[in-house]
């Protein structure tokens, strides 16, 4: 199971939920190329719910690059795309969750913490703009170097949708992210 959490609460609620039924999670979470332009603090998660998420046997990602923009095209593609307005696009249609569901499951796969083969449980959210973990998918991830991802036949899909908030922008999300000028 791989969970998005920037605080590490999330991930510790998914790892106590969990306990003692031999499942695997995997936390993946802003790394420092992120954190720290941003003026943040890093890692992320640290002290004592690091202790604690490490205590429950989670695999924390905090140093896997994520997968975006025109670096993304180039480097794993050859080619150039627009990354940045199909994010913008899932995100709008399909929530920020659903998107960042589909992303850490490439990133936990890239890195080797999931399977390739198998399927996987991703749980996703709104974050910081106040809807919280809203969206749950089963996807068979993959590789995202040399576009593996996108392969027909050994790419990344997603297998059934679990949950997904039926309300993808509140007055307050917006609110936010027209203040931080990002929609990404």
């Amino acid at each position: 199971m791989v969970v998005a959490s920037e605080s590490g609460k999330t991930a510790l609620k998914v790892a106590k939920a969990l306990r003692g039924l031999d499942v695997n999670v995997v936390c993946v979470t802003a790394y420092a190329g992120v954190r720290r332009p941003l003026g943040g603090e890093w890692p992320q998660i640290n002290g004592e719910k690091r202790e604690k998420l490490e205590e429950f046997g989670v695999k924390i990602l905090d140093e896997a690059r994520w997968i975006f923009g025109c670096t993304f095209d180039y480097a794993f593609l050859k080619t150039h795309t627009p990354s940045k307005a199909i994010h913008m696009f899932l995100s709008r249609t399909m929530g920020y969750g659903f998107k960042t569901a589909v992303e850490i499951a490439l990133i936990a796969a890239d890195v080797g913490a999931v399977p390739t083969d198998e399927e996987v449980i991703a749980i996703a959210g709104t974050g910081r703009t106040g809807g919280g973990a809203d969206c749950a998918i089963i996807i068979k991830p993959a590789h995202v170097y040399g576009g593996e991802f996108i392969d027909l036949e050994k790419g990344a899909e997603v297998k059934e949708i679990l949950a997904l908030p039926r309300l993808k922008f509140t007055d307050y999300m917006i609110r936010k992210i027209k203040e931080s000028r990002s929609y990404l």
